[in-house]
Parts: structure tokens; C-alpha cells; sequence
């Protein structure tokens, strides 16, 4: 804590002052360290390094690094004459030190052991100049035909252990289902939300339709199994919700015939009817249909794909949200239809008086008056809820909030006669005296009317599903409380499912349609693990998804010796803890046989004069450390705040310094944790163009024993209330030919676009730099995609495999290289659950084990697709992930692709075990957060984003210097 850091400060002073004890730290050792990198440079014989590279700081610049903390901070103030004649050797050597060079030209590749194929042992790359004047943001003004999306039904696998496992999809039957259903457009007048919609045309149906049962999606849909008397229906309905009554006309005319029987003939395209186009608007209207067993339920609260049980007991997770369980249903084809369900978790604002939560939100004590960041706070939790206001007359009526405005006391509005009055004034003659008229009103309603309610007089009802982000708190309860075992989820599931009783739907019965009563049980393979190899031949096979190294090194290290700092900038962080992290690190370091400089509080330790305002020196701390020569720094950070994002902001775009961040909070509870810092070892020696490990010749299938550029790609975007955020682009492609070391770029473009516009020149960047490291263009590209729905499919694959191809063509025109275009999708809802005694299980959790594969039954009958589970779930149930063939130019065999994919689930620098997707799609993931960190709390020109982008390059020090800077 902050006051004992305060307490101990001067002891602990006086004590990191003196060298330290422990033999790692010792000034012979690094005089030996100094000895070593001057030896090697002068073996080495560097040419001349630049000149302004060679000169010494100028002596303002050394004043500062005195003041601010410079080299030891103010530890370095204390240091003894005694160190003076090391720090000048320090120098001369800093100064004589190499530029990196390039990388060499082609490495030839051996067909011995792992080390004799590897790239390069500097890690760097040349420099591949972009073009970005052609940079693509926008859509283009032409429209090409789309393409289809591989058609390859029977595309299974045969390898593994053959196991049986429940799907959480449930048995559609269709056998008595009608063969054509009637879609009729809707238009409800005046616009409304959709309770009022809803409520309308529930009124609509029985004094227009006679009760005729119709499925209405709540919008501007509606269905039938039998064709309505006439084609155009228009009626004015009065409906009642909230206490209230509203008239509404709705108009309603038939759109089309579905064709239902396509359902049945769909799934039978595994036997000829092979090229069969997905029926997605006899989907739609099964969905429909499938959701009137609940529509109009008062047990359920609806939100989006998820219905919601109203609690009898709520359970509170903080920041006045309480958790809601819920069921997700959507309609599906496989061999068969099916209705996937699972459970769904959902905060929800807790009902109550509003003074309630003013009172929470200021440590339970309701204010007087609210101003300030309390009535942000305010604002925010409100922002777009209802509230119910119970006037003098004890009637309740629900309003949309909108904003606060002033205190009662003084907040005027126009009465009717055109006077004006104060709220407490007009309240006072109503009968009503308010207790806190200095408390802000609301303004709620229509925007366009003044409606001042006081807060007193509100509440907010419960079951208000909102379209925001859930606070941190509460997201952290929900990971929480939703992580359970397998048999406790599939208890969940069918708990509420069998509440709906789906068969008893009126609706539902009209369309023929039924509901089965229990999960789907499938054939699966348990495919295994590929071996990863270690420096000497020292060969791992992982077992349960995770592999320890204790006794291995990495294969691949910096030659170079390097020199390094800790910076703190967090000031809960004692000296005592960066100590002990310093010392392990460098005592895992000489594990690895990296030449890495002793660590010791007087040569390493950096820490600036003001602690709490000491983000604001991070550009002058880090221009001292770069003219140091520093290969690296390790930055303790604050885990409160943006301070992680102005120190990547800094380094790698201003002034190009290698950095790794740690949480304070991870010193304090895990600086002696050896765990830990090999961990965080993993993540340094790839920064520094090392190779943890790579995957064993004899485990690779055939499928990427040739040159392979792993690509990975995706796209974030920003939360619907965040206007003025655009979306992030994120490519990651590996650059050698074992698959372990990426570059990254990234790309800002407009908000919502799913579509990467700037592909073409993203991936001809990636194509030079593999040549220029391996001689010559990849046999094949495997284009993994991640973020893509299925509706998207056909456009996703015409813009991007078309910007690839064209890559191709422009960067080595007439070269034949093969793409594979792979979609990887995680938000789904499948998930795997072991069958009544099967011994097929892992951990306490009762999951599948890694590797467990099904790629039948529940996938597209003539579409290559598999499910794969490559990780083991820390906590919860495993989700697998589903990989969707849209392109194949080599004609994947399904054995070699999924145990590829596979085999790349182990290839993540980060940790030593396989993770839930290929390394090539979480690199994305990271480049895409990297281009996001670069964009936090900057005022972007939403329509120059390219010039945008252009302000924000990454130093070449560390996109060609350090490729994998990003992880």
C-alpha cells in the first residue's frame, strides 16, 4: 500500500544503496557482462555506426537523466565514486555498439534437425516500403459478382480416437411441417419500441385476423401456415402498456411464398444435390416461429437471440446490476434441422427508487446537491433506460430518460397559461413538497418536449435489457458465476428449456413443427497432439492440452548481449518487489543462455522523481534509455488508468523503444513466482527475435511441410454508443518458415465495416518481407479469418481473397501461390458434452479433451466445416471453434487441415500450451488491439482516416527491428 511504501521508504532507500549480496546482481558479474559485449563487438568489427547515433547525450540531457532518475534514478544519486569508472565504460561501449542488420538473404533448408531449418538468428527484417497514398478505406464504387463459397460435401476426417459426445442441439421434426408458409411485411404507425409493437399487433391479431395463430418477429415480419382471406390488411388498434393507451395503424400486405420443403432438400445434399444454395428465408421463418412459444410470456424478458428468466431471487453482482440467466435459441441445418440452445448470462439494472443508486454511486450516502463526476456517473447509469414517475395522483407512468438538468429549486419550465414556474414551485402547489429540491431533475420523454420530473418521484423497473456495455465489475461476476462444469450447464439449459414447452405452442403446431426433448449425440475423433522441439533436440509432446519446459531452452536466442531496464511507474510498487523480479529474470535468462546484463537496483532499476505524475516524463525517460542503447525495457505499470496505452503510444510510435509492460499488481503477487517469469521470458525472447520453440518435422502434416505463409486477419470494432471510434484492422503473417515468427500491421477504416479494405497492400508488404527472408514467394498461403458471419460469407470472400490474389500478382507477376481461406468463428453456441460413462474427459470441469474433432452431423451437409476443442478450459466449458473452408486452391485433405490447425494452436509465443485458435488469428487479434491502443483518447477526423493512420506509423526500430513487438 501507498502509506507503507511511505513508512519504509528511507529504510529501504538506504538498504537498495548498497550493491546488493546475491551473487547475479554483483558488480564483478556485470563488469564481466561489459567485458563479454565488448569482446564480442570487437570480433564482430561493426562498420561505423551514424553519427548522431555515436555521440555522447548532450550535457542538459545528462543534467536531466541526474534529476529525473536517469540510469538508477535516485538510487543513482547514492552511488559510490567507486561505480564512476564502470558507468564511462558503460558508455564507450553503448556508444561502439552495432546498428541490427539486416536480415540475411534465403536460408536453405534443412532436412535435419529442427535448429538447421530455422531463419536467420537475428530476428530483424529489411525494411519493405508501403505506398500508402493509395491507401484503401472506403467501399469501392464498383460491384463485382460474388463467389461462392466452396461446395465440398463429405469433406470428414478419419483420424483418431472415435468418441461419442452430446451436442447442445436439440431434434427439429418436420415430417408433419406444412410445405409453404406465407410472409406478410408489416407497418406499424407511429414508430415505437418494440414492447409497444409488440403489443399493437397482438391487437391487430385478434380484431383483424380473428386469432388465426401468425409468428410476428417484433419488427416489420410476419408468417403463416395458412394464407390469409385477403392480401392487404389495414387497421388502427388502440394498445395498453405501462399504464397507458396508444393508438397505432398497421398495415399489412403479403410479401412472399416460402418454400418450407427446401428445408428437407437442403440436408439431403451430401447425396447429389450437391450445390444446393443454403434456404435462408425458410430459416428465417422456422426461427420465427420457433420463438411465439415465449414472445408474449411475463416470465421471460426478451433481448435480441436470448430470452430471460425474471428471477424470484435476483443475485446481486455489484454496481447495482443483479444477474439474469437466460436461454439462447437459433435454428439450424445439419444432417437434420435443429434448435441450438444454451445458457445466457446477462447483468441487468436493478430495480428500485433512483435515489437508490445515487446513494450507491456516492458510497451510500445520498447528497443534498449532484454535480461533478456524481452526475456523470449518474448520467451514465440512466442513459437509455425507462423510469417510471408516480405523479400526486399515485398513477405511474413510464418515460425514456434523456439527461439531468438543473436542481428542482431552480429549474424552470412553461406552464400551460405560458407562465413560468420552478418544478418545486409547481410540485409545492400540487400538493407535493419535495425533500431534495437541490437535486437535479430529469428530463425524460420525447427530446422535443420539456418533461422535468424530480428524482424523488422515479424509479426504475426492473427486467430492462439494455443495448450497453456491462460495467467491469460486473463482467468479471458474470465470468464467474458462468463458469461451471459440464453436467451443471447442461442442467441449465434444459431447466429453462423445458419451461418454454415449445410443443404447446399454438403456433407452432399450425406449422407442423416439433420439438425434441434431448441433446444430440454425435461421433467425434480425438486427434493427437504434434511433438514441439527445443533447443538440442530436446523433444516435448504436450499432454492435456499444455507442456512444461522446465528443463528445455529456448531454440533460438539473441546472439547479441542485452542491455536492459526496469522502469516503475507504478507507486505502489516497492523496491524490494522489482528487486526480486529482477533477479529472476535474470536468473532464468542464463537458463536460456541468453547474454543478458546483471541485474542490480543501482545499474538496472529506474524510477522517476514523481511517482504519481510519472507518465507525464515517459518521452524523456524513454529518449535517455534509447540513447543508452536499452534492447529492451521492462515497465511496471499501474493496472488503474491509461497508462499501458501511453507507453505503447510513446515507445513504438515517437521513440522507438522496445518495451514489455507488467501490472504492478503481478510484482506484488508474483515477482518470485518462476512460473511467472518464464512466462513472461516467453514473451521477451520473442520481442527480441528469438525462437521459443517449433513444431517437430515428423508432427507437421504434409499440408505445411512446404512454404507456408500463416496469415491471420480480423477486424474489432467500437460499441454502438461510440460514434466516433473507427474499426480496427488487424494482419498478422509469419515470416519464416517454421511458423513462429510474425510481423503485424494494422489499419483504421470506418466504423461497422467488417470488410478489410486495405488487404491488397497489407499482404503485398507480407509477401516481400517472406522473400526477402526465404528467397522466394510461399507455395501457399493459409488465410485464416476470424469475425465473420455466415450471412457475410460470399462478400467477405470476393473483396479478400481478390485483394490476396491481386497481392500476388502485383508482387511477382505470374507466380502460382496457392490460398487457402479459412474462416475461424468463436461466437457461436455450440459446445460438447461427454456422454453418461465416458472416460473422454479432462479436469474437474468434465470437459472433451484437446483435440477432440467433429466435422459431421452438425455441420453444413455440403459444406467443408469442423468443430475443434485445441485447448483446455481453465475455467467453465470449452468452446470450441469452428473453421469454415470457403477456398481451397490445394485441395486440403480434412486429416491434414484439421490436424494443421491444430498443430498451430501450439505455436502462441505467450504460453506453453495450445490455445483455443491458430497463433496466426490471435496475432491478429493483437496487432488489431495494438491499432486500438494507438487510437485511445486521440481526436481522429472521421473522414480522413487514411491521414489518420499515416500520423500514427510505428518506428521502424521496432516493426522491422522487433517484428513480434505486438506480443
Amino acid at each position: 500500500g501507498k502509506g507503507k511504501y511511505k513508512q519504509k521508504q528511507q529504510q529501504q532507500q538506504q538498504q537498495q544503496a548498497q550493491p546488493p549480496s546475491e551473487p547475479v546482481g554483483g558488480s564483478q558479474q556485470y563488469g564481466d557482462f561489459l567485458q563479454k559485449m565488448q569482446q564480442q563487438q570487437q570480433v564482430a568489427q561493426p562498420a561505423p555506426a551514424p553519427a548522431q547515433a555515436q555521440a555522447e547525450p548532450p550535457k542538459q540531457a545528462q543534467g536531466q537523466q541526474q534529476k529525473g532518475g536517469g540510469g538508477g534514478g535516485k538510487y543513482k544519486q547514492k552511488q559510490q565514486q567507486k561505480q564512476q569508472e564502470q558507468q564511462e565504460l558503460e558508455k564507450q561501449l553503448a556508444a561502439q555498439r552495432p546498428p541490427q542488420p539486416p536480415a540475411p538473404a534465403a536460408q536453405s533448408r534443412s532436412t535435419g534437425s529442427p535448429e538447421g531449418s530455422l531463419s536467420p538468428t537475428h530476428g530483424a527484417i529489411q525494411r519493405v516500403e508501403e505506398d500508402l497514398s493509395g491507401m484503401k478505406i472506403d467501399k469501392g464504387s464498383g460491384k463485382s459478382a460474388l463467389r461462392q463459397v466452396l461446395i465440398r460435401p463429405g469433406a470428414h476426417g478419419r483420424r483418431g480416437k472415435v468418441t461419442k459426445l452430446e451436442v447442445n442441439y436439440i431434434p427439429l421434426m418436420l415430417e408433419k411441417m406444412v410445405s409453404t408458409a406465407y410472409h406478410y411485411d408489416v407497418d406499424i404507425q407511429p414508430m415505437a419500441s418494440r414492447k409497444w409493437q409488440r403489443a399493437a399487433f397482438k391487437r391487430f391479431e385478434v380484431e383483424a385476423l380473428a386469432g388465426q395463430p401468425i409468428a410476428f418477429d417484433g419488427n416489420k415480419n410476419a408468417y403463416t401456415a395458412k394464407k390469409l382471406k385477403l392480401d392487404h390488411y389495414k387497421k388502427e388498434v388502440v394498445a395498453r402498456e405501462d399504464n397507458r393507451d396508444r393508438k397505432f395503424t398497421i398495415t399489412m400486405k403479403e410479401a412472399a411464398v416460402v418454400d418450407l420443403q427446401c428445408l428437407k432438400n437442403y440436408m439431403q445434399a451430401g447425396s447429389g444435390n450437391a450445390n444446393l444454395v443454403k434456404p435462408m428465408r425458410a430459416i428465417q421463418c422456422l426461427d420465427v416461429v420457433l420463438r411465439t412459444a415465449y414472445e408474449l410470456n411475463p416470465r421471460f424478458v426478451k433481448f435480441r437471440k436470448s430470452i430471460y428468466v425474471v428471477p424470484t431471487k435476483p443475485e446481486d453482482i455489484g454496481a447495482n446490476h443483479e444477474l439474469w440467466y437466460g436461454l439462447f435459441q437459433s435454428a439450424l441445418l445439419g444432417s437434420k434441422p435443429f434448435l441450438n440452445i444454451d445458457v445466457s448470462h446477462k447483468a441487468f439494472p436493478r430495480g428500485g427508487p433512483v435515489l437508490d443508486v445515487v446513494a450507491s454511486l456516492n458510497r451510500n450516502s445520498l447528497p443534498t446537491s449532484l454535480a461533478g463526476w456524481l452526475a456523470q456517473q449518474v448520467h451514465d447509469y440512466l442513459k437509455g433506460m425507462e423510469v417510471v414517475y408516480t405523479g400526486p395522483n399515485g398513477v405511474g407512468k413510464t418515460f425514456k430518460y434523456n439527461s439531468l438538468k438543473g436542481p428542482a429549486s431552480t429549474q424552470k419550465f412553461k406552464l400551460e397559461d405560458g407562465s413560468e414556474s420552478t418544478v418545486a414551485a409547481y410540485f409545492q402547489k400540487q400538493g407535493v413538497r419535495l425533500r431534495f429540491p437541490d437535486l437535479p431533475v430529469m428530463h425524460v420523454g420525447s427530446t422535443i418536449r420539456n418533461i422535468m420530473v424530480p428524482m424523488e418521484l422515479c424509479a426504475i423497473p426492473p427486467g430492462q435489457a439494455l443495448i450497453k456495455k456491462h460495467p467491469d465489475q460486473c463482467t468479471q461476476m458474470i465470468i464467474r458465476r458462468s463458469a461451471t462444469d459440464t453436467v451443471t450447464r447442461k442442467g441449465k439449459i434444459m431447466d429453462i428449456f423445458n419451461q418454454i414447452d415449445y410443443n404447446n405452442s399454438k403456433t407452432i403446431k399450425d406449422f407442423g413443427f416439433g420439438v425434441g426433448n434431448s441433446f444430440e449425440v454425435v461421433d467425434g475423433r480425438i486427434i493427437g497432439p504434434p511433438s514441439v522441439v527445443y533447443r538440442n533436440n530436446v523433444t516435448i509432446t504436450p499432454s492435456r492440452g499444455q507442456w512444461r519446459a522446465d528443463n528445455a531452452s529456448f531454440i533460438q536466442i539473441n546472439p547479441q548481449p542485452l542491455r536492459w531496464r526496469i522502469l516503475n511507474l507504478d507507486d505502489r510498487t516497492r523496491p524490494a518487489g522489482i528487486q526480486e523480479l529482477g533477479q529472476n529474470i535474470f536468473q532464468v535468462s542464463r537458463k536460456h543462455g541468453i547474454q543478458l546484463e546483471p541485474f542490480s537496483m543501482q545499474q538496472t532499476y529506474y524510477e522517476p522523481r514523481d511517482l504519481r505524475n510519472a507518465i507525464r516524463e515517459v518521452d524523456s525517460i524513454f529518449e535517455d534509455l534509447k540513447k543508452q542503447r536499452m534492447d529492451f525495457v521492462i515497465v511496471v505499470i499501474s493496472g488503474m488508468g491509461d497508462q499501458y496505452s501511453k507507453v505503447k503510444q510513446r515507445a513504438e510510435l515517437v521513440i522507438g523503444l522496445l518495451t514489455q509492460c507488467i501490472k504492478g499488481d503481478t510484482v506484488y503477487k508474483k515477482a518470485g513466482d518462476m512460473s511467472t517469469i518464464n512466462n513472461i521470458w516467453l514473451k521477451i525472447n520473442a520481442k527480441t527475435n528469438g525462437t521459443n520453440h517449433v513444431l517437430k518435422p515428423e508432427s507437421k502434416p504434409p499440408l505445411i511441410r512446404k512454404r507456408v505463409m500463416y496469415v491471420g486477419a480480423d477486424v474489432t470494432h467500437p460499441s454502438p454508443e461510440q460514434t466516433n471510434i473507427p474499426s480496427v484492422v488487424g494482419v498478422a503473417a509469419s515470416y519464416d518458415l517454421e511458423g513462429f515468427r510474425y510481423n503485424c500491421c494494422y489499419r483504421l477504416q470506418n466504423p461497422k465495416d467488417e470488410m478489410i479494405r486495405d488487404l491488397e497492400n497489407i499482404i503485398k508488404k507480407q509477401l516481400l518481407q517472406f522473400k526477402t527472408c526465404n528467397g522466394a514467394l510461399p507455395d501457399l498461403i493459409m488465410y485464416y479469418r476470424d469475425g465473420v458471419s455466415e450471412g457475410q460469407f460470399s462478400e467477405i470472400l470476393t473483396i479478400e481473397l481478390n485483394a490476396i490474389q491481386s497481392a500476388v500478382a502485383s508482387t511477382s507477376p505470374g507466380a502460382k501461390v496457392a490460398v487457402t481461406f479459412i474462416v475461424v468463428q468463436k461466437r457461436h453456441h455450440a459446445r460438447f458434452f461427454p456422454t453418461r460413462g465416458t472416460i473422454d474427459v479432462e479436469g474437474r470441469n468434465q470437459n472433451l479433451p484437446p483435440g477432440t474433432v467433429v466435422d459431421k452431423h452438425i455441420t453444413a451437409p455440403n459444406q467443408y466445416q469442423f468443430f475443434l476443442i485445441s485447448h483446455q478450459a481453465v475455467q467453465g466449458v470449452a468452446k470450441p471453434t469452428k473453421y469454415c473452408v470457403l477456398y481451397d486452391d490445394v485441395n486440403c485433405d480434412p486429416d491434414e487441415l484439421q490436424s494443421a490447425t491444430y498443430a498451430l494452436c501450439h505455436m502462441f509465443a505467450r504460453c506453453n500450451r495450445a490455445v483455443s485458435y491458430p497463433a496466426p488469428t490471435y496475432y491478429a487479434h493483437l496487432a488489431a488491439f495494438r491499432g486500438r491502443v494507438y487510437i485511445k483518447d486521440r481526436r481522429l477526423n472521421m473522414n480522413d482516416l487514411a491521414g489518420e493512420y499515416r500520423k500514427m506509423q510505428i518506428k521502424p526500430e521496432i516493426i522491422d527491428g522487433h517484428p513480434m513487438f505486438f506480443v
